[in-house]
């Protein structure tokens, strides 16, 4: 707009700045200056009117402000920009300092009126300017100041331009940056604690099973497989929001995980909350983890509960909806289909305007210190995205907040059978053998104890280097392979494939402490399916490991 501008100001500033040398003039010049000031005016008149076709041409803001006569013209791009008719706008300028933020409008009028007063030639300033919806858009503004001979301002000419979308999109950006150094620093420590919990919720199994009729000690035993678990739960909420995670894919009907869930907080929640909850009957599967999805429902349903200090009505309800292209273009993660939304509501306080862009942030909460950790909004969100899906928020301040989930739905998957339950009872091994490679010494010791005790045979090795040359002699012997994806001298990438060049058909499960896409990558590269996310239960272990056994054989090939 600068460069389409520029041209039509000199026009402009020529006529302006024209100097006189105060001198009488000859008779016979008379007729040569009224010919030069009719040519001045002319040009004047050309100038203004290239003036007006190139503010037309462009689709940014121009303005024209005559300082004398202290009126302001705009071409279109002001309506357009702002949503108003041109009778709306007055040729004044306070339909200019009218509009603007009432925190910022002294600022701008103060900075302007300083930058005519001291001779300047521009001028400039980001802020925001209502528009009709009631709504603020931030511009940048850009004017230039025209002087008479004596140096005065008598004329400014600039161009205003809306920030909003550019800047909405570098906070994405910033944010995307956040997320990201905070994966890599959690992923560090999650590892290193999954490591540490895995051979504590590991042993828990075992001694629950030496001490099946000491009932006080089961109950010791059972506290600490508590706080454990919670452990584990915690850091792989940090995971979920920082990093997202895959997890299984199955079809869940949301209407089961409702009532399941409604009857956990029945429980738990005060009583002074009432709660309602609602389901299509004829509700769309949807394709996801169940335990993420338990996850954002419970964590929604803990905001709201917290959102309402003195009771009120917790409202949870799923209903099948198709998306179109009109709607899809109105969100920037949404995409035309069907789809299931989950509505979570509250009756409580309300999210104020100024909050509402920060609630999903890592760490950000409004609750007292101790009372909140603010990555439960954080990690809904992560988890929904990861699904395919996107959320919606509706607050008003003292009227409450509408949390709305859209996941993307198959209905062609209506008669799709749901994830089996997970079995209670521990399955037991054959006497078969079990090579275990992990570079902990205490899981490595925790996991052959738990298989012992359950009637397998266990090889153990510290690294893939081992584990490959105790594979070489104990091939045929060996029924599965367990081992962790993170060591060192032969990582777990590795050390699968040099075990599949051996032999084509070895059964093995990958395991780890971080349940990242690059992780589950690298094992089902090298040819390998199952995957174990530590810290894992005993049941966990022995009902994959199982599975994996008792999965029929089939010839493979040795990857290139």
């Amino acid at each position: 707009m600068t460069a389409i501008l520029a041209p039509c100001l000199e026009d402009i500033r020529l006529p302006l700045l024209t100097r006189h040398d105060g001198q009488d003039t000859p008779p016979e010049a008379a007729p040569a200056r009224a010919s030069s000031r009719l040519l001045t005016e002319d040009a004047l008149r050309q100038s203004e009117e290239r003036f007006k076709l190139a503010a037309l041409a462009v689709s940014d803001v121009v303005w024209d402000w005559n300082l004398a006569a202290n009126t302001l013209w705009w071409n279109d791009g002001f309506l357009t920009t702002f949503g108003f008719s041109a009778g709306e706008i007055e040729p004044s300028v306070e339909s200019w300092t009218g509009r603007i933020h009432p925190e910022e409008r002294q600022r701008v009028i103060a900075s302007i009126e300083h930058a005519v007063a001291t001779g300047a030639e521009c001028w400039g300033a980001e802020y925001r300017v209502e528009r009709k919806d009631g709504s603020h858009a931030l511009v940048q503004d850009r004017g230039f100041i025209l002087r008479n001979e004596a140096g005065r301002g008598v004329r400014m000419v600039g161009g205003m331009r809306d920030l909003t979308a550019q800047k909405k999109m570098e906070a994405q950006y910033l944010r995307a940056q956040r997320m990201q150094s905070i994966g890599t620093l959690a992923g560090g420590i999650a590892h290193d604690l999954n490591n540490v919990l895995t051979p504590i919720m590991l042993s828990i199994e075992l001694l629950k099973n030496d001490d099946a009729n000491d009932a006080p000690r089961r109950k010791i035993l059972e506290t600490i497989y508590v706080s454990s678990r919670r452990g584990a739960d915690l850091v792989r909420q940090v995971l979920s929001f920082a990093r997202g995670v895959e997890g299984q894919r199955v079809a869940i009907r949301l209407g089961v995980l409702i009532s399941e869930l409604v009857g956990v907080i029945s429980q738990t929640f005060p009583r002074n909350i009432r709660i309602v909850h609602s389901a299509t009957p004829s509700l769309w599967p949807v394709t996801g983890d169940p335990s993420q999805l338990h996850q954002v429902l419970l964590n929604l349903a803990v905001n709201a509960r917290d959102a309402m200090p003195e009771g009120g009505t917790l409202t949870l309800a799923a209903s099948n909806v198709t998306i179109d292209a009109q709607f899809a273009g109105m969100s920037q993660d949404a995409k035309p289909g069907p789809y299931v939304l989950l509505q979570v509501s509250d009756t409580g306080a309300g999210i104020p305007p100024a909050l509402r862009d920060r609630i999903f942030d890592p760490f950000f909460t409004t609750k007292k210190p101790g009372k909140g950790t603010g990555i439960g909004l954080a990690t809904v969100h992560t988890i929904v995205r990861s699904h395919g899906g996107f959320m919606n928020v509706e607050s008003e301040v003292d009227h409450g907040a509408i949390f709305k989930v859209y996941l993307p739905t198959d209905p062609s998957l209506q008669n799709a059978a749901s994830a089996p339950p997970f079995p209670t009872q521990l399955a037991r091994g054959r006497d078969e053998l079990i090579l275990v490679v992990d570079d902990e010494a205490a899981i490595r010791e925790v996991t052959r104890q738990t298989l012992e005790a359950f009637g397998y045979r266990v090889l153990t090795a510290s690294d893939g280097a081992e584990a490959v040359a105790l594979y070489a002699q104990h091939a045929s012997a060996i029924s599965a392979v367990l081992t962790d994806m993170m060591m060192p001298i032969m990582d777990g990438a590795a050390t699968i494939q040099v075990l599949l060049r051996i032999n084509p058909d070895v059964r093995i499960i990958a395991a780890s402490g971080i349940d990242s896409g690059q992780n589950v990558g690298k094992a089902s590269n090298a040819g390998v399916h199952d995957f174990l996310l530590k810290p894992y239960t005993a049941q966990a272990l022995l009902h994959l490991l199982r599975t994996v056994i008792e999965r029929p054989a089939h010839r493979g090939s040795a990857p290139a």
